[in-house]
């Protein structure tokens, strides 16, 4: 939100002929109002009727039974009548999420934007200049307030922004649906800052030519331009929210076909990016939900090496109870898995060659704690969350897992990444290194690590949309070295392969790493063909590796 200064317009041929109390709609037409709340002629054409200098702001419900905060005495000292604060920077009082729920921003006249050699600038009524940074959370409505850049003209880079939107954006915001940054506000943007258009065509470039074989000159050179210009944005400018997207989107062009072992390797750069700016998962508008992309990115590298988070998942929000709410909405119901999830691999990490009984106890009741706000999340999820069918398994090898159903692939992911948490969980409980084998063969723990294991597996059988697909390679390789039944082995592994052939995601890596866990590795065997375990396997021991991580 921009302050600006309200003024009146001079007038310049004597006494207005209209009544000053009219309504806006009829001054805008030059009819005369007859002062009514709504006014007759508003009434007969159907349109809202108001008072007074129009606004950036309309009110959408009034609930005076609400306890709205107070600004503090700070906010309200260094406030000026103009809305600026000595120091020539606007100054923002922070609004509680219910007040942000009773009124909308509405597109204005009075900004304007243009390019500077130091990135985009918004110049406000009163004449100042003010960077994207400067405009803080104001970012997320940026396409509302600014004057974008012209149209794409060129025949391939309309084709690949097309692709773009249709299926980049949406896999980006896997769960940002509601405000959909990457689906809407990027494209936008990026006809303004060619760094991010560049990023915009390289990652659907990528994907393209994966999928079809058909581009990969087209995708290089749009990669090579975005990588030259990033190297030159971190260089030398100030980082905005366009460039964390740019980094993102490049990075994902070096993921989505390298091995999940190198993931950390492409996620190097954003991390310091990201630790640079003191950016987390409360800061707004574009940055924030760059950074729950990132957050995602870096779990699942995570985890295919075996080692902690390089961000450290205390530092994603402000305090562990910044997401709990009384009514979850998907998107922070799936941002708090993402939070948990990353919690509880990183415990996990520690507690491997954890000895000292002091630590130990710290441990155990971290873990607990985490145990804990497992199940609360679970309870509280919201209504969108709820499985819309529910099919048991099939003997043989038609259906070897139960099919759960939901809405959609935001809220099959959302599970899929909380089923994850909990599976890890059961494995990670605090113990000596030399009691785990003994712990995670127990009968009890064994289970129902296994029952976690199969509801990761069989939700991307089950729901086989894109934008879950793009985020369970990981997902299904941590829960699939687990599998001991040949039928659900077969299952997980053509359900990677079917990832690669429709995403473009390179799963040849993961299906051999499962083999490997699977002793299936071997020459004369075919996984394809096998009917029945060629060894008894030992579920805790299976379960032990996954503990282990890499090192196993």
């Amino acid at each position: 939100m921009i302050p600006y200064r309200t003024e009146s317009p001079k007038q310049i041929r004597g006494p207005s002929s209209r009544s000053k109390l009219a309504c806006n709609q009829c001054r805008d037409r030059h009819v005369k109002c007859d002062q009514q709340h709504p006014c007759g002629i508003c009434r007969r054409r159907k349109v809202e009727c108001y008072y007074g200098d129009k606004s950036v702001f309309r009110a959408l419900e009034w609930k005076p039974e609400i306890e709205y905060a107070q600004p503090t005495r700070e906010a309200l000292d260094s406030l000026h009548y103009d809305g600026v604060s000595p120091s020539g920077r606007f100054t923002f009082i922070d609004e509680t999420p219910k007040i942000a729920e009773h009124y909308e921003v509405l597109p204005s006249p009075r900004f304007s934007a243009h390019n500077s050699p130091s990135g985009l600038i918004i110049t406000g009524r009163n004449s100042k200049e003010y960077s994207i940074e400067e405009c803080g959370p104001a970012v997320g409505t940026l396409t509302l307030l600014t004057e974008l850049g012209k149209p794409i003209a060129e025949e391939t880079d309309a084709f690949y922004m097309g692709i773009y939107t249709d299926v980049i954006g949406p896999w980006f915001d896997l769960f940002d649906g509601s405000s959909r940054h990457f689906s809407a506000h990027v494209p936008q943007l990026a006809l303004s800052n060619r760094l991010l258009l560049l990023s915009c065509l390289a990652a659907a470039a990528r994907q393209h030519s994966l999928v079809t074989s058909h581009g990969h000159d087209d995708a290089l050179t749009y990669y090579n331009q975005a990588l030259r210009l990033l190297y030159q944005q971190l260089n030398n400018a100030g980082h905005e929210p366009a460039t964390f997207a740019s980094c993102l989107l490049v990075a994902h062009c070096e993921m989505i076909e390298s091995k999940a072992s190198d993931w950390y390797l492409h996620l190097k750069g954003t991390g310091e990016l990201v630790a640079i700016r003191n950016w987390s998962g409360a800061s707004g508008g574009l940055v924030q939900a760059c950074f729950w992309i990132y957050c995602r990115m870096i779990i699942l590298a995570s985890l295919s090496s075996g080692t902690p988070t390089p961000l450290d998942s205390a530092k994603w929000i402000p305090h562990p109870n910044y997401l709990d709410i009384t009514s979850y909405t998907l998107e922070s119901w799936s941002s708090k898995v993402v939070y948990l999830l990353g919690s509880v691999h990183n415990l996990l990490c520690r507690g491997r060659d954890i000895r000292d009984p002091n630590a130990l106890g710290l441990l155990t009741r971290e873990w607990s704690d985490l145990k804990d706000q497992l199940a609360q999340h679970e309870a509280s999820r919201p209504t969108i969350c709820n499985p819309l069918s529910i099919l048991p398994a099939k003997p043989g090898d038609e259906r070897p897992f139960q099919a759960i159903h939901y809405l959609d692939g935001s809220v099959a992911a959302a599970w899929q990444m909380f089923h994850t948490a909990s599976f890890l969980t059961t494995i990670s409980m605090p113990c000596l290194p030399e009691d785990r084998l003994s712990k995670l063969s127990s009968s009890d723990v064994a289970e129902l690590a296994l029952a976690f294991a199969r509801k990761i597996v069989s939700n991307s059988i089950a729901n086989r949309g894109q934008i879950a697909w793009v985020n369970a390679v990981q997902l299904l390789t941590t829960a699939g070295q687990c599998l001991c039944d040949w039928r659900e082995r077969k299952a997980c592994a053509r359900i990677l392969e079917d990832i690669e052939r429709v995403t473009g995601w390179q799963t040849k890596a993961n299906v051999r790493r499962l083999l490997l866990a699977w002793n299936w590795d071997k020459a004369e065997i075919n996984w394809r063909n096998v009917e029945g375990n060629l060894k008894q396997e030992d579920l805790g021991l299976l379960l032990y590796r996954v503990w282990q991580g890499d090192s196993a």
